[in-house]
């Protein structure tokens, strides 16, 4: 059997099992945010088993698995901590949901967030499958090059998180905008630095010995950024700080770029 297929088959039943379990926790403490956790966590779990089940070069494989494992710990251990166990209650997102779906909400939970996100976790970790699949006894200049993108990316991601959650926990500052920081150049630069993360993923996954498919590894990072740019990210964060800072965050839109860190405008 073919060993992709061995290893694709593997991952689809232990990211349906480890949502399944994530699930049940976020249905018993109450609150459905916890899948961002699992969201993250997901992929260091996926990353796992291509790198035990993959055969390509082992410091390549352990290259993208610290990679992942850091920004995934990193990351889900900072949801965990500042939203599911720093008293905020249910993200605002999920309570919308749960309002949508009204009696039937644990089973669209189920279906429509934990498993869709299970899903999704492995299409966007085909960059790990390549990086660990990839035989080439030696590094590319441009695997350097995403290592570097990807130590830029941890350290700008931790900074914006750090400033937004010192901003919040200040009473004063309550009714207006994150402004300080990273945030004063861009009033997503949270999303800004995740994305790069995601090209450095790619540019490690890339493989040319596996002909036009070792390129693969951009589609999720397109993705990400249509996500992030379009949809989940900034599109629905905008419209939560719309309806409560109205006028405040609409001068805050005109003068500050949306994504890419960047000048203010006069």
């Amino acid at each position: 059997m073919n060993p992709v297929f061995n290893i694709l088959i593997t991952s689809l039943i232990s990211i349906f099992i480890f949502m399944t379990l994530f699930w049940y926790i976020g249905k018993r403490i109450n609150n459905y945010a916890i899948v961002d956790v699992a969201w993250a966590s997901a992929l260091v779990l996926l990353c796992t088993i291509y790198f035990i089940m993959g055969n390509g070069f082992l410091l390549r494989k352990i290259l993208i698995l610290g990679m992942v494992g850091f920004w995934g710990l990193r990351l889900g251990g900072y949801l965990l901590f500042t939203r599911i166990l720093g008293g905020h209650g249910e993200d605002e997102r999920y309570a919308n949901f749960r309002k949508d779906y009204g009696e039937h909400a644990n089973r669209k939970f189920f279906t429509n967030i934990f498993m869709f996100q299970g899903l999704l976790d492995v299409f966007l970790s085909i960059p790990f499958l390549l990086a660990c699949l990839n035989p080439v006894p030696e590094f590319q200049i441009y695997e350097f090059i995403g290592l570097g993108i990807f130590f830029i990316a941890i350290i700008g991601e931790s900074i914006a998180d750090r400033q937004l959650h010192s901003f919040k926990s200040k009473p004063e500052n309550k009714g207006k905008n994150c402004e300080i920081g990273l945030w004063y150049y861009s009033r997503h630069p949270n999303y800004f630095f995740e994305w790069l993360i995601w090209v450095s993923y790619f540019l490690v996954s890339i493989s040319p010995v596996f002909g036009i498919l070792g390129f693969l590894g951009i589609l999720p990072m397109i993705v990400m950024y249509i996500f992030l740019t379009k949809f989940s990210g900034v599109p629905m964060a905008e419209k939560l700080s719309l309806e409560k800072r109205g006028d405040v965050y609409k001068e805050y839109q005109r003068t500050t770029s949306a994504f890419i860190p960047w000048f203010k405008k006069p």
